[in-house]
């Protein structure tokens, strides 16, 4: 009984808690790794807008005209790339991939063959209430997606307006 006890644990391991584990640190990576993006590329329009506005107030090679438009053209860049990274939240998606990626190493670390050895009824225990504690950690992830969803806020449309004016008295 216990040989198939090991048996479940290690497949388990392999198949279901590696694979989550790997998924949930290559995502934070890419998230981390999008953010960094968003950052430096809104420093660098910001340093641009900065020696546009520079050039264009020396009048570089005669150009004042597109140095203007440049020192207008680059902060709207890094606006925009301000807001698709708010958009995409991509720092608060790598926060909950971490944080799942640790949490399971965490349950890693209190994996029952890892403890002193014990009987094999209370090891089938041990794993089974191992397993469970994954599978909350992996359900946990899935219900933090619901609450970025939660976090959204719904744009409220245009008051009506009415288009003629209604005399005073009626």
């Amino acid at each position: 009984m216990a040989e198939r006890v090991y048996q479940y644990l290690a497949l388990y391991r392999k198949h279901r808690f590696e694979h989550q584990r790997s998924f949930y640190e290559s995502r934070q990576k890419e998230f981390e790794a999008a953010h960094d993006e968003v950052i430096w590329l809104t420093a660098g329009f910001m340093i641009l807008t900065a020696g546009a506005a520079a050039f264009a107030s020396a009048d570089v090679w005669g150009l004042h005209t597109l140095w203007l438009i440049l020192s207008v053209a680059f902060p709207a860049f890094s606006t925009a790339l301000s807001a698709y990274n708010g958009l995409y939240a991509f720092e608060r998606q790598a926060k909950v991939y971490g944080d799942a990626a640790n949490a399971l190493l965490r349950a890693r670390a209190d994996s029952p063959e890892l403890k002193p050895p014990m009987e094999d009824a209370a090891f089938a225990d041990a794993v089974g209430a191992h397993v469970l504690q994954i599978e909350r950690i992996l359900s946990d992830e899935q219900a933090q997606w619901g609450q970025l969803i939660g976090e959204i806020k719904p744009i409220s449309p245009p008051s009506a307006q009415p288009d003629q004016q209604t005399a005073p008295g009626t």
